[in-house]
């Protein structure tokens, strides 16, 4: 995933950013250049104690050794060594594009929640959810509005992003955009109701489609 330029260039100095699924801390690092206090949200004990070293000199950027669900408690993770990026706490997610995986690993890590996270820290201009099919998960733990946030989605669980659609809406959520690959261009110059993204997503025939969903 790469950061859109719209979300670098609104965040100021200052301005409180949660990195949900930071992994090695690559788009912190953007976010930190754009002078942003950055939560970095990352259950994987080698990549938050990597993202830990890598700003060890930061005051601004804060670990949390952690992942996000519905409610607190402990999940277990399903870690795949070939490429850790892709771990993750959805079954159904070893069942998709990345079925020839290899899951070599199960940790249990505990989980929290956004409404926990910003009881703590503050609410965010931005919230990135890359979590690997668990996307609903995550928003099923945050009860009001916030900043900005994107999630992923892909094809083959174009309901699943749906559904976090209608609970973004819920929210208070009224527009909408994407970005299609790992490309970092909003497809509509003005963003569009909710229906629109409907529309368009669920009409796709590419069985490899895949971005992130950005909603305000």
């Amino acid at each position: 995933m790469t950061t859109p330029h719209f979300i670098i260039n609104e965040i100021s100095p200052g301005d409180l950013v949660f990195d949900v699924g930071a992994n090695r801390g690559n788009m912190a690092q953007e976010f930190v250049h754009a002078g942003a206090r950055v939560i970095c949200i990352e259950p994987q004990p080698n990549l938050a104690a990597g993202i830990r070293h890598r700003f060890a000199n930061n005051p601004h950027v804060t670990t949390v050794e952690k992942g996000l669900g519905a409610i607190r408690g402990r999940s277990n993770m399903s870690i795949s060594s070939e490429a850790d990026i892709l771990s993750t706490f959805a079954e159904h997610w070893k069942v998709g594009r990345f079925k020839h995986m290899v899951w070599d690993q199960q940790i249990e890590v505990p989980i929290t929640t956004l409404d926990d996270l910003i009881s703590e820290f503050g609410t965010p201009r931005y919230c990135k959810i890359d979590v690997e099919g668990f996307e609903r998960d995550v928003v099923k733990g945050l009860s009001s509005k916030i900043g900005t946030i994107s999630f992923e989605y892909t094809s083959e669980y174009i309901e699943h992003s749906m559904e976090v659609v209608e609970m973004l809406i819920r929210l208070g959520y009224r527009h909408f955009n994407v970005t299609v690959g790992d490309g970092p261009e909003l497809q509509w110059a003005e963003w569009v109701p909710y229906y629109e993204i409907v529309r368009v997503l669920m009409l796709s025939t590419s069985p490899d489609l895949w971005g992130d969903i950005y909603a305000r």
